[in-house]
């Protein structure tokens, strides 16, 4: 990495911090009655290990399911090593730059692999759309179980509006990606029936993985499950660090709707943002405010700045990716081989 972008690199990561310490100062503000000096130093330090494991098995379950699905429908088999490698440089780009960032790496590697452009940014919103759509499912799950009287009451509007949204989503998936539409819905005219038709194809790939090879499918789907278990642990470590037992139902809402705010295209990876919005969501958990504050900052350690201080790394050592990407590029052209999810096989 050349020294401009270093010093870019650095000077967006400083803005970040600054952006963070501005939301927590506001919220600090807050919570000014609950003694927070008094919560750190009850601190109970050996949690944030369990933290660590989480988010360590939160990764290699995304490696995983972005491996899965790179591979459905003929799609290029991408090693484990060389896929650590995208996902690091993915992060990067995120924690630099905004969640748009991080899906034109992933969208770049699976071009430099070989894919044409409407095809790559059709996998990309299928990893995506999947990973969501285990999260929601467990969400609408946990708000069931939230509704019955299990753990901690969260009051009926998040729970509800999971469940309603999570039902719509599938349903409109289902319909537009159904055999007698999708070849039409996928072939609007326009740049906005273009983009419409790759969000088509993103969706038949779904259909493609979940009626295809079952060891595809229990990759992809365990990948995503591994993903958000793990993203799951670190939030409850954190708490418990604070003093706080969450129970599993509550704590997966509450997270999922604080979780929101980073798929949002915003810059600097959500930074300032998110830490609020997880604080919200740790409250809506049950946690007190003072305590959810600082859980939220644990996690974000864990879960945004460490693997961005990696991502760093990783950004700085790709110099060899191109060509490992090209290589197996060059690999796969023989004839034959389909990579549109339109097309009969």
């Amino acid at each position: 990495m050349s020294r401009h972008r270093w010093r870019r690199s650095l000077l967006v990561a400083a803005l970040g911090i600054g952006a963070t310490v501005v939301a927590v100062l506001l919220i600090t503000q807050a919570a000014r009655n609950l003694a927070l000096v008094s919560r750190l130093r009850d601190a109970a330090p050996g949690w944030l290990v369990v933290c660590a494991l989480g988010e360590v098995a939160a990764y290699a379950g995304f490696v995983v399911s972005y491996q899965s699905m790179a591979r459905v429908a003929d799609g290029p088999w991408l090693p484990t090593a060389v896929v650590i490698r995208v996902v690091g440089v993915s992060f990067g780009a995120f924690s630099l730059a905004t969640a748009i960032g991080g899906l034109t790496v992933d969208f770049w590697a699976l071009h430099e692999a070989g894919e044409p452009p409407r095809v790559a940014s059709a996998r990309i919103i299928a990893l995506e759309t999947l990973r969501w759509a285990v999260l929601a499912v467990a969400a609408c799950v946990a708000g069931i179980a939230v509704l019955a009287g299990a753990g901690h009451d969260t009051g009926w509007v998040a729970p509800a509006t999971w469940l309603a949204v999570t039902i719509a989503c599938f349903a409109a998936g289902l319909a537009v990606s159904a055999p007698r539409r999708r070849d039409r819905l996928a072939n609007l005219p326009g740049r906005l029936g273009g983009l419409f038709g790759i969000a088509v194809n993103a969706l038949v790939y779904i259909r493609r993985l979940m009626g295809g090879a079952p060891d595809l499918r229990r990759r992809a789907l365990g990948g995503a499950a591994l993903f958000w278990a793990g993203e799951i642990l670190c939030a409850w470590a954190a708490l418990r660090a604070f003093g706080v037992r969450a129970d599993v139902a509550p704590l997966l809402i509450g997270y999922a709707t604080g979780y929101v705010a980073t798929g949002l295209p915003l810059p600097l990876g959500g930074a300032g943002t998110v830490d609020a919005a997880l604080t919200g969501g740790f409250v809506l958990a049950g946690a007190p405010l003072g305590s959810a504050l600082l859980a939220a900052l644990a996690f974000r350690l864990f879960s945004f700045w460490l693997p961005a201080l990696g991502a760093l790394v990783a950004i700085a050592t790709a110099r060899g990716l191109p060509g490992r990407l090209r290589e197996i590029a060059i690999a796969r052209r023989r004839p034959g081989l389909s990579v549109d999810p339109t097309e009969p096989r």
